[in-house]
């Protein structure tokens, strides 16, 4: 009975602080106020876990209607906070903020509940991805900090994890540098024996480096780029051509956006007249 007599008063205070809510002051959002997890523990009195629940609930609650008005609802990151604060082992919080936070959104609360996900749950990859890819194009890149999430997935004994995913953290890092700088680290990782298994990953990533995206498309500029990259590493790798040439070449395969117009502007302009990497290796 004493039992009984608690959740109905932890039910209560979760409608009360929801119905009474208050702006939350300068994250230009219309978000309501929640109690402290420290406020929750006193009143929730030794039944934080079932407590968390009947909050998440709620959340959920509010963002299904969102979806019916088509308003954004920016409130799921401070629930969730809420939740696993006083539940840090409730998982569905975790996964589910990882799945439903846009990209771009401004409000980063769910930054706290991935970490916090990632630290307790370092085998759930998934939530360490979906951090590192909030950290690298949220409001506020952070690609090194993306990177140190995932570097640690590198070497992972865990079968289930994709080779893309392994190596993540080097594209993070790539990213965060100019374009000789990358160059230079990918040529360098190249050789090294533990990469040697993920050479065609640096296909990719050298790609992206030179400022290219696409390269599904048949026929293109940049699908023949893309081919002249994976020559180089791989003559490089066997050491058919020298480390300067290797470099030399792919610099010159960079991506050059275009000034004039777009009917005067030839295709592939930055590799027009560069030399194959088939002519490098005989000479």
């Amino acid at each position: 009975m004493r039992f009984l007599a608690v959740i109905i008063f932890a039910i209560a205070v979760i409608a009360a602080a929801f119905h009474f809510a208050k702006p939350l002051p300068g994250t230009n959002f219309d978000e309501s106020f929640l109690p402290k997890a420290s406020t929750v523990h006193y009143v929730a009195a030794g039944h934080d876990a079932t407590v968390a629940g009947l909050f998440w609930i709620k959340g959920l609650t509010e963002l299904g209607e969102s979806y019916l008005t088509g308003k954004e609802y920016a409130y799921l990151g401070h629930v969730a906070n809420l939740v696993t604060e006083l539940d840090s082992l409730f998982y569905t919080p975790y996964y589910f903020v990882s799945g439903v936070v846009p990209m771009d959104t401004k409000d980063t609360s769910d930054f706290i509940v991935l970490r916090r996900g990632v630290r307790l749950n370092p085998d759930q990859w998934r939530l360490a991805v979906a951090l590192a890819l909030r950290l690298a194009n949220g409001p506020y890149p952070d690609k090194k900090g993306a990177a140190d999430v995932m570097r640690p997935y590198f070497d992972s004994p865990d079968t289930t994890i994709p080779e893309h995913i392994h190596m993540m953290y080097r594209t993070f890092e790539l990213d965060a540098e100019q374009t000789e700088t990358a160059l230079e680290m990918i040529l360098n990782d190249v050789m090294q024996p533990r990469f040697k298994k993920f050479r065609s990953s640096f296909y990719n990533k050298t790609y992206r480096v030179l400022g290219y995206r696409n390269k599904n498309i048949k026929q293109s500029a940049d699908s023949t780029v893309f081919g002249e990259v994976k020559k180089t590493i791989d003559l490089f790798s066997e050491r058919k051509i020298s480390p300067q040439m290797a470099f030399n070449h792919l610099l010159s395969l960079k991506r050059v956006d275009s000034v004039k117009p777009a009917e005067d502007a030839k295709p592939n302009e930055a590799v027009a007249d560069t030399a194959s990497v088939d002519s490098l290796a005989t000479n």
